[in-house]
């Protein structure tokens, strides 16, 4: 049942509004206030669906009133219909930017009352309870996206419990869903890693970077190489995506056995050695199409030597990356020059090394996060 507040300090106004809209609208019961003192209080007390209210009345006059509602969270979507004897524009002009939904000046014959009141009536009513419906459905997608996000950070495998690298990761969603992913596999004789930069955030990256996940762990049963890993991937996707492809997102994998590491790439950014001995960074370079853009795409094998106590950096371009200017947007190889102004604490303190290295990053891209990003740093044990 709608629940309309009329407020005015003519009683008989109230009453010929009572009798027009009873007339016209199902389903309604109606609340008096005559004048601004009395329409707060009802508005605490009870669920208003709709006020008409009179500007010019003693003590708390329709201003006032106005005012107060657009102030207050529990009534500022209320509708609010003006119905005055003030008829300079000023005065209309005022109410309406306060936050009134219309308004219409009184005097007013009973003909163009019958039609123009529940008119406007009716039209508040439906458009407060569309907004009520809209506001509900946001609240249940705000807690499904919620329970999404909790779901999604268990695709990021907790760093205990490995037995060949210790596994350090970092991960900062610009929202409540991300699309950046990675992954560390280990089995008996030798371990996978995969790090991946879905295109885009929100829901369909996140989709895709679960999708990502399953196929990966698919692909590195059925496969030697993460050359091959990367193909069985990509032809996945592209008959998935088919031409769609903004969907296009990149990929790197990497196999470690040994004191081997076999790595392909899927045009994602280099990521960072670094040598124990050495005591310098250094990229494992490999250039290859982005997953999804073509079907039979055929990626390359590159190998280095990774010690015990060495390590690779990986990361998504949300490090480096500033779109809101993108001409002061660092490369890759920024990475380089703030991992080695680090190379102190690299191997020793890595928790310390990543914490360091992801605040440096964000003090020199002063905008706001627009892209996600994630980090996976292994040291070989």
């Amino acid at each position: 049942m709608y629940r309309i507040l009329i407020v005015d300090d003519m009683l008989v106004n109230r009453k010929l509004m009572k009798k027009v809209l009873k007339d016209s609208i199902d389903n309604v019961c109606f609340l008096d206030a005559e004048d601004g003192f009395q329409a707060t209080e009802v508005l605490e007390k009870d669920d208003i669906d709709l006020v008409i209210l009179d500007l010019m009345m003693p003590g708390k006059d329709g201003y006032e009133v106005l005012e107060e509602m657009k102030e207050h969270p529990s009534h500022v979507d209320i509708p609010v219909i003006v119905n005055s004897a003030v008829t300079d524009m000023e005065s209309i002009k005022r109410t309406l930017e306060m936050g009134a939904m219309d308004y219409f000046t009184k005097p007013i014959t009973p003909e163009q009352m019958k039609v123009i009141i529940p008119l406007k009536a009716s039209n508040a009513l439906k458009f407060y309870e569309q907004k009520k419906d809209l506001k509900e459905m946001n609240k249940r997608m705000k807690n499904e996206l919620k329970i999404a996000s909790l779901l999604q950070g268990a695709l990021f495998r907790n760093r205990e419990n490995q037995n060949k690298v210790k596994l350090y990761q970092k991960y900062l969603a610009c929202d409540e869903l991300g699309g950046d992913l990675f992954d560390y596999v280990e089995n008996e004789n030798h371990s996978w890693f995969m790090i991946a930069d879905i295109t885009g955030h929100g829901v369909a990256a996140s989709m895709v970077a679960s999708m990502l996940k399953v196929v990966f762990n698919h692909a590195i049963l059925n496969n030697e190489k993460p050359k091959e890993v990367l193909e069985e991937i990509n032809l996945t996707f592209y008959n998935l995506m088919e031409e769609n492809t903004n969907l296009c997102f990149s990929v790197f994998v990497g196999k470690l056995e040994g004191d081997t590491v076999t790595y392909s790439n899927a045009g994602h950014p280099y990521p960072l050695l670094i040598k124990k001995r050495k005591e310098e960074w250094e990229f494992l370079a490999a250039n290859g199409y982005l997953i999804g853009l073509f079907r039979d795409t055929k990626y390359d094998n590159h190998a280095i030597t990774l010690l015990p106590g060495e390590g690779i950096l990986n990361y998504t371009d949300g490090l480096f990356e500033d779109p809101k200017n993108p001409e002061e947007s660092k490369s890759h190889t920024s990475v380089l020059k703030h991992a080695e102004l680090l190379d102190g604490i690299a191997l020793k303190k890595p928790d310390n090394f990543l914490e360091q290295l992801m605040t440096s990053f964000r003090k020199t891209n002063k905008s706001q996060l627009d892209d996600d990003i994630a980090i996976m740093y292994l040291i070989r044990k």
